[in-house]
């Protein structure tokens, strides 16, 4: 039986781990807190897991809120000028469910569930010079330490990053309006974008106390008219400042804000972050090696809800190569395949998350007027964030864009 080290307890290393010790592998992880103390901790953030990725929870088990927490399918995308007036805007909806967890409850459900499997389940703080005995130790060691120290080992891929700084400053709240207290009254996605400002998304959230409640993330563009929030330091506080600024900016939107309260005053997550592609090995000597996998060698914003949807479907990959390899090593080649294997998908993910990123390009812009009469090209549209390949070429090149809108807008030929 080959012996897997995974160092972090996060979406990827945990849906891995799952994966493997179910495989039949002897599995270990390595974590710097204790189930109990991930569930006990502050927010994290919050990820909004679409079909293709629950689908890979559902084949594991994992899905254990399936029929507690709110699952929806609707899809709203707003845009508002400057000047505070709406532009215009999409409804849709998903092919298929999509659900946001609170990944503190989540992953010590998953912690648990690993250890009833037969996996190993350690508590330490894993440093560099750590990772060189864990290879002596085990066949293949794997790093899932999203921001930490281990994942700054990993070198930046400078073809691949395309950010120099943070490109948005990040809130994050959770939230509920006390005089729905039964159903929260965000029942959809909804992104609304503030033209050179930013955007706000908001999503159904289950939190771990079994609160069926509302995620709001604010993603505002550094000194731009939405980047308020530097003076505030609690939840009250920062929903105060998005509602003032909602108020003015998007008077449109402000109103299904207006009686939402936070429901706690740790409830919160504020900071900010570069996106970065890293090389995805480590040689730690002339025979050591460790692989990275999800934000640890891909580290996207969340303006396009992808992190937890690439870091189940990463992992998945990996699982599959690990599988696939039998008894062969896991040598520098095999690890470099694997995630190469990933970035033929990922790479269309990162492309995604920046399209949104950049000042909207023209042909972006008509993609979107179009879907606002077009129910087809909204659906596509929507549909592209559970699977952003479906995306491509038309959302990243302008005559790519027309033959698509041409495609969906053709007149039927009369039949003779």
């Amino acid at each position: 039986m080959r012996k897997i080290a995974i160092m972090g307890a996060g979406q990827s290393g945990l849906h891995l781990a799952i994966r493997l010790v179910k495989s039949g592998y002897d599995v270990t992880i390595i974590s710097e807190r204790s189930a109990e103390e991930i569930f006990n901790g502050p927010p994290t953030g919050a990820t909004y897991l679409f079909h293709d990725t629950l689908q890979l929870e559902r084949e594991l088990g994992l899905d254990f809120w399936n029929d507690t927490a709110y699952h929806s399918t609707g899809f709203n995308i707003n845009f508002g000028k400057p000047d505070g007036n709406f532009a215009f805007g999409i409804k849709s909806r998903t092919s298929k469910p999509g659900v946001s967890i609170d990944q503190r409850l989540k992953f010590y459900q998953w912690i648990k569930l690993f250890e009833r499997l037969g996996g190993k389940f350690v508590v330490s703080d894993t440093t560099p010079s750590d990772l060189l005995e864990c290879t002596a130790q085990f066949d293949l060691v794997i790093v899932s330490s999203g921001k930490g120290p281990l994942a700054r080992l990993f070198t930046k891929d400078e073809q691949r990053s395309t950010h120099e700084k943070p490109a948005r400053k990040l809130v994050q709240l959770h939230i509920n309006d006390f005089e729905q207290t039964e159903k929260t009254k965000f029942t959809s996605i909804t992104l609304d974008a503030l033209m050179g400002g930013g955007e706000i998304i908001t999503a159904p959230f289950y939190q771990k106390d079994d609160i069926q409640c509302s995620f709001i993330l604010v993603e505002s563009i550094p000194g731009g008219p939405m980047d308020v929030f530097d003076d505030a330091t609690t939840a009250s506080e920062l929903l105060a400042k998005a509602k003032e600024m909602m108020r003015t900016l998007m008077p449109w939107r402000y109103p299904a804000f207006a009686n939402a309260e936070v429901i706690a005053d740790n409830a919160f997550l504020k900071g900010s972050f570069t996106p970065v592609v890293r090389k995805p090995v480590v040689q730690l000597n002339s025979t050591a090696a460790v692989l990275g996998v999800g934000d640890t060698v891909i580290l996207n914003d969340p303006i396009v809800g992808q992190g937890g949807n690439n870091a189940s479907k990463m992992a998945n990959v990996y699982a599959k190569a690990i599988i696939a390899r039998g008894d062969k090593p896991f040598d520098v080649a095999w690890m470099n395949e694997t995630f190469e294997t990933f970035w033929e998908y990922s790479k269309y993910t990162n492309r995604f998350s920046d399209i949104f990123l950049a000042p909207a390009q023209p042909h972006v812009v008509e993609v979107l007027q179009a879907a606002t009469e077009n129910p087809e090209i909204a659906s596509d549209f929507v549909n592209g964030f559970n699977h952003p390949p479906a995306l491509f070429p038309w959302l990243d090149d302008a005559e790519e864009a027309r033959k698509y809108l041409n495609s969906k807008t053709r007149t039927a030929e009369p039949v003779v």
